[in-house]
């Protein structure tokens, strides 16, 4: 007979691949249908779950939403991106790093973008989400525009908090938005074409 504990472990990662399922299966399904044509019982469907099993692993769809919002925040491209940052002594290569890395979460994160956008508006949930995920993104942007600054990087008269909000207009999730989801660029030309056009904007002649 098995140990209790390891009865109990067993049972934590049928849990833990249970709700991935279904949170892999919301993702789907938002991207497939928008936020507003997806039920509970779709994501249930497309999980093979029973939809009880859905609100007591996960949640309602506002929960549904909400995890997969504070999972892409939390990927760990940006936390590989950002330790890279925080040793690098040259200064282009920090604005290569913030290109790449942004453009990792955003490509990932494409769909949970979309839902930002279209949900925060009609879910308070997901509003609150959406705000909070903006603002720790901003705050790994003011990271890189800090580490710039510490390297004396930035043009004569641009503050830390001023490169900050550039670091946002380029790299930020709008901007990803725009060329990626609005016009026919691809990630690669989209990456190329913001870092060249950042590093004019930030970095010293």
């Amino acid at each position: 007979m098995s140990p209790p504990a390891h009865r109990a472990t067993r049972r934590q990662d049928s849990a833990a691949q249970t709700r991935q399922l279904i949170l892999d299966a919301a993702r789907e399904l938002f991207a497939e249908r928008g936020y507003s044509a997806t039920t509970v019982q779709d994501v249930a469907a497309r999980a093979g779950v029973a939809v009880a099993t859905v609100y007591t692993s996960v949640g309602g769809k506002p929960t549904l939403a909400t995890e997969l919002i504070g999972a892409a925040v939390a990927a760990p491209e940006a936390a590989e991106s950002l330790a890279g940052i925080a040793v690098c002594e040259d200064p282009a290569e920090v604005v290569r790093l913030a290109a790449l890395g942004t453009r990792l979460v955003n490509e990932r994160s494409g769909t949970v973008v979309e839902l930002m956008v279209s949900a925060s508006v009609m879910v308070p949930e997901i509003s609150q989400a959406a705000a909070e995920a903006v603002e720790q993104y901003r705050g790994a942007l003011r990271m890189i525009a800090e580490r710039l600054a510490a390297l004396s990087a930035l043009r004569p008269g641009l503050t830390a908090e001023r490169a900050a909000d550039i670091l946002w207009f380029y790299f930020g999730l709008y901007a990803w938005r725009q060329l990626s989801k609005d016009t026919d660029w691809s990630f690669d030309e989209a990456q190329e074409w913001l870092r060249q056009r950042a590093m004019s904007a930030l970095l010293a002649p």
